[in-house]
């Protein structure tokens, strides 16, 4: 896996587009709700696409959404894959907190 480093293209990221914040909406098809807006690239808003927790996440779940997403996407996976252990750690592990589920993740993101 690569480092993230630095990209020339930067833009507006959501930072929490999972699941839950992706509504079905009238006046376009999809709504994404809850941003906290950051100015990024595009491999680093897909990244938390990657710790979505409706599902159980596991090793073949976490390749195939990295696949699905680079292909669909045209992202570098491997750039997806470093923003998301980023994510995963970011949401995860806190002062005052830890989610297994999302250290789960990011471990089966740096192997």
């Amino acid at each position: 896996m690569s480092s993230p480093g630095h990209s020339r293209h930067l833009v507006v990221c959501h930072q929490d587009l999972q699941g839950s914040n992706v509504l079905k909406a009238k006046r376009e098809p999809w709504l994404a709700i809850d941003p906290k807006p950051i100015v990024g690239e595009p491999a680093f808003d897909a990244a938390s696409l990657l710790r979505d927790r409706r599902w159980s996440i596991d090793r073949r779940i976490i390749q195939r959404r990295l696949d699905l997403l680079a292909a669909e996407l045209d992202l570098e996976r491997d750039r997806m894959q470093g923003w998301g252990l980023v994510h995963a750690l970011h949401w995860g592990v806190g002062p005052n907190k830890i989610e297994p589920e999302l250290v789960e993740c990011a471990r089966l993101l740096a192997a």
